[in-house]
């Protein structure tokens, strides 16, 4: 069985417990109140950033460069902990969103920038939308599913199996459908025809390979160009969004100004300037809001700390 139809099938049946019945999933979520599953949520934080090496590597050496200073500082080892905060707090919005009606995603979130979304609906293309690992990806869903939209989301194969099992079943409860990293262009063309979003992440970081050259805080990062190459094919526009976390269980929801392929340069320089404009606005809100990046991933090819 393929992957993509792997996934579409698990999505379909629902999600079956994995070896730790994993936070009991959307059964438990209900019976713990929003501001009581935060809570919760920041002493695993501290307990993943204390135990989870290899991202807690990648992540002091990220906010090393974001920071501009050696890795020994305490404000890197400051933010990088806080990350680890946030990635916590990430997964109980993650079981507690799926869950929301319309009046409570509103009450919790303020939008900015959402006449960009009529911009881009207007020309008819669907949308390229493109987030980070940053914030809540799921309010940042939750503002497209609220548009109606019918979302198709490029995804990294994550394993153990049964976390990515769970977090398709996750995505699936908000209308979302998950495609595998890989050979999945012909889908996206399809859905963009029928003016629906797709949806991919920008961080991908050095390992996955591929990708264009970007500057990213001064230093030289690998973007994947997928978006960009979409755009062109197709003549959507892209969209660049991040739902960032306020205090008190709230959120603001940052829309950029949809991004046009430009057909006066060839496809690589193309590729090449959509992508930057990508990674600008990336950097910019990482500027914003130090910490809710999620920065598990190196993202330079040299990590650039200083020594």
């Amino acid at each position: 069985m393929s992957e993509e139809r792997r996934l579409e099938r698990t999505s379909t049946l629902g999600w079956l417990p994995g070896p730790w019945g994993y936070v009991l999933n959307r059964a438990a979520a209900p019976l713990v109140p929003f501001g009581l599953a935060r809570r919760i949520a920041l002493p695993w934080g501290d307990f993943a950033y204390a135990t989870w090496k290899r991202p807690r590597e990648a992540a002091l050496h990220n906010y090393a460069r974001v920071l501009d200073r050696s890795i020994e500082d305490p404000l890197v080892e400051r933010a990088a902990r806080r990350c680890f905060r946030h990635f916590a707090l990430y997964i109980a919005e993650m079981l507690h969103v799926q869950g929301w009606d319309t009046r409570t995603v509103l009450a919790r979130l303020k939008i900015e920038g959402e006449e960009h979304f009529e911009e881009a609906e207007a020309l008819g293309k669907g949308i390229i939308f493109v987030s980070a690992h940053m914030g809540s990806a799921e309010v940042a869903a939750a503002v497209a599913v609220l548009r109606g939209y019918k979302i198709t989301a490029v995804t990294e194969r994550l394993q153990p199996r049964f976390l990515m099992d769970w977090a398709v079943a996750c995505r699936a409860a908000m209308g979302i459908r998950l495609l595998p990293v890989g050979r999945t262009g012909i889908s996206l063309l399809r859905a963009l025809r029928r003016k629906e979003m797709v949806a991919f992440v920008i961080d991908a970081g050095v390992e996955r390979g591929g990708g264009v050259p970007v500057t990213f805080f001064g230093g030289e990062a690998m973007f994947p160009d997928g978006p960009a190459r979409l755009a062109r094919l197709s003549g959507a526009p892209v969209i660049f969004a991040v739902a960032a976390r306020l205090p008190g269980g709230r959120f603001r929801a940052h829309i950029e100004p949809p991004l046009l392929s430009e057909r006066s340069l060839s496809p690589e320089e193309d590729a090449h300037c959509l992508t930057q404009r990508l990674g600008s606005a990336f950097e910019r809100y990482v500027r914003r809001y130090p910490g809710q990046w999620y920065a598990f991933r190196e993202m330079w090819p040299e990590s650039g700390v200083r020594s």
